[in-house]
């Protein structure tokens, strides 16, 4: 099943840059939820204020924790992520 998941900053914890340390270990679980599959295309928003990601899974819940373990996430910098299930567009179908 497929999602799509928004993230954005938390406006009282984004004032200054993450720690640089937190920073990198966010790219690294982002990359490794990329290689395993879990991610399938990631956008940031121009006003760096957040991103959208859409995601495979098999179900709200396994997203959920996953992105719960992200260090930005934990750390309070971003806000938990928003998840939302998405289901095929009806008006390419063939029509009878």
């Amino acid at each position: 099943m497929q999602f799509l998941v928004s993230v954005s900053l938390n406006s009282d914890k984004s004032k200054e840059p993450p720690p640089k340390d937190v920073a990198e270990a966010e790219s690294e679980a982002v990359r490794g939820l990329y290689m395993e599959g879990l991610i399938r295309q990631i956008w940031v928003r121009a006003d760096k204020r957040g991103g959208f990601m859409i995601v495979e899974a098999e179900s709200a819940e396994v997203v959920a924790t996953k992105f719960a373990m992200l260090p930005l996430v934990r750390e309070g910098i971003l806000e938990t992520p928003e998840i939302v299930a998405l289901a095929p567009y009806w008006g390419f179908a063939p029509r009878g």
